[in-house]
């Protein structure tokens, strides 16, 4: 077999789990706003405590701060195996990339958290 399988199967899994998460969002996205509709027909309120349980609020500081330590420990793991297999460079190009992306999303947060 080729070595060129292995970059293709790691970028195929990447691209399905992107798309199974997409579509999942869309399925809860569609099923709040259901939910939403349904309470306006009858006539009842919204409060914002209802919104927040129902999973339409959410903070965009705690939403940077757990990209940034997905992606970052996405990053290091590629780093890491690179030093594992002693295939330091592969690994450095692999894991660069979401390690400096979840730098950027902590570096957002700790702007946000100091600007309140």
């Amino acid at each position: 077999m080729s070595d060129l399988w292995i970059p293709i199967t790691g970028a195929i899994c990447l691209t399905i789990m992107v798309i199974v998460n997409v579509i999942n969002s869309g399925k809860n996205k569609k099923e709040i706003q259901l939910t939403i509709r349904q309470l306006l027909d009858k006539g009842e309120s919204i409060s914002p405590d209802l919104l927040e349980k129902l999973g339409t609020f959410k903070s965009q500081k705690i939403i940077d701060l757990r990209r940034a330590l997905a992606l970052a420990s996405v990053g290091l793991a590629c780093v890491l195996s690179g030093f594992i297999v002693n295939e330091i460079r592969i690994g450095l190009a692999i894991g660069i990339f979401p390690l400096m992306l979840g730098v950027a999303f902590f570096l957002c947060w700790k702007t946000n958290q100091n600007a309140e």
